[in-house]
């Protein structure tokens, strides 16, 4: 991704700009946020719920089947629109020490990640029912192209990984990314700050309205609540109010993924 660059005292007036951009032309951005690495409750876990529930907003949470409990469960019964897609099967690392990270690679037999997966899947529609919708959000954001090919035979029904789409369906599956990291990785795991988050956000409006990329992809928020700093949390919660006062859409992963969402 290469957002616009600009700084703090700019940016939350360009997401302004931008928005009354599309106000201009009658159209309505879609926001979708997706959520990383969820296995059990935690606090932090239900401070991101409590987010949700705040600002009405749709929440999307990767969940890793492995690792997943039942204490999960009263999140989904108590929160709106919280919905599960699946993240990976486990978020074990099988890639050499020469490669970067990534679990659903081509360093093991295929047959082996889909039967994972499978059991994955099976997993997380017996503990959260209909909260479950059945995409894939490969931990990393990084798979094999082999596996894209057979993920729908496992009943899978969309995927999500990082960076604008080149196609709105690929091999049966709906396809729905995220555009927006709240963290810098390489720099202490920290929160990114206003001006990098809100550019990467303003920088995939502008081109879905230009046309550069997919304008009917919804800009997807990632985040990752067990990372969080205090800079992220105050960030999320400053956005949110933010876009309460604009004209957008969120959407839920069931919209996004389901073809009959």
């Amino acid at each position: 991704m290469n957002p616009t660059p600009i700084d703090d005292s700019q940016s939350w007036q360009l997401l302004a700009d931008e928005l009354d951009c599309w106000r201009a032309l009658d159209r309505t951005p879609t926001l979708w946020w997706r959520d990383d690495d969820a296995e059990q409750d935690s606090e932090a876990l239900q401070r991101l719920c409590r987010l949700s529930r705040e600002f009405a907003i749709p929440l999307s949470l990767a969940v890793i089947p492995a690792g997943a409990d039942e204490s999960l469960r009263p999140l989904f019964q108590f929160t709106p629109r919280l919905q599960a897609l699946q993240h990976g099967y486990s978020h074990q690392n099988h890639a050499p020490a020469s490669k970067r990270k990534c679990e659903l690679g081509d360093d093991r037999p295929l047959s082996d990640i889909m039967e994972q997966l499978s059991r994955g899947r099976v997993r997380l529609t017996q503990l959260l029912g209909q909260a479950f919708v059945p995409a894939l959000v490969p931990p990393w954001n990084r798979l094999s192209e082999a596996l894209v090919d057979q993920l729908q035979s496992q009943d899978f029904v969309g995927l999500s990984t990082l960076g604008p789409r080149q196609a709105e369906v690929a091999s049966g599956l709906r396809l729905n990314h995220v555009h927006i990291d709240l963290i810098n990785w390489r720099e202490g795991r920290c929160f990114a700050g206003d001006a990098q988050v809100l550019g990467q956000l303003i920088n995939h409006l502008r081109q879905r309205r230009l046309a550069e990329v997919d304008p009917q992809e919804a800009t997807g928020l990632m985040s990752h609540h067990l990372a969080h700093d205090e800079g992220c949390w105050d960030f999320l919660e400053r956005l949110f109010g933010f876009l309460d006062d604009q004209p957008v859409r969120w959407l839920t992963g069931a919209e996004l993924f389901n073809p009959a969402g």
